[in-house]
């Protein structure tokens, strides 16, 4: 049985070193983690836990276009989820990502990374994430 202040938060991301970095800088923080390669596996993974609270996500994920993103689909089932989007590429169109996510471009460092989350957590709190 799950306690009821239980965070989960799901990192998209096909690099491995990569996201157990991202994922170890989330437990950290309380989080429970779990880790895919792709949006549709964080999608299943998401999909096994009664609510996702924090989502970090490389767009597009490899082999996924933009429009296979879990993002929306998360947001649906919680939309006062906390939102990272990692890119690797400044020129990608991010026009469909929600307004509340905060944006990191690789490579990045972890007190970057650190950052991030704490903006996201904080536009969460402050009763941003108008929907899109």
């Amino acid at each position: 049985m799950t306690e009821p202040n239980t965070r989960y938060a799901v990192v998209i991301e096909s690099h491995h070193v990569l996201a157990e970095g991202v994922a170890d800088c989330l437990r950290q923080r309380g989080y429970i983690v779990g880790i895919a390669s792709t949006h549709a596996s964080g999608a299943a993974w998401a999909a096994s836990r009664a609510q996702v609270d924090f989502l970090v996500a490389s767009v597009p994920a490899l082999g996924e276009s933009l429009e296979g993103a879990y993002l929306a689909e998360a947001r649906t089932t919680n939309p006062a989820i906390g939102v990272i989007v990692v890119t690797s590429d400044s020129d990608n169109d991010l026009g469909g990502m929600p307004r509340h996510a905060v944006t990191i471009r690789k490579p990045f460092s972890f007190l970057e990374l650190a950052d991030a989350i704490k903006k996201a957590t904080a536009s969460v709190a402050s009763g941003s994430q108008d929907s899109d």
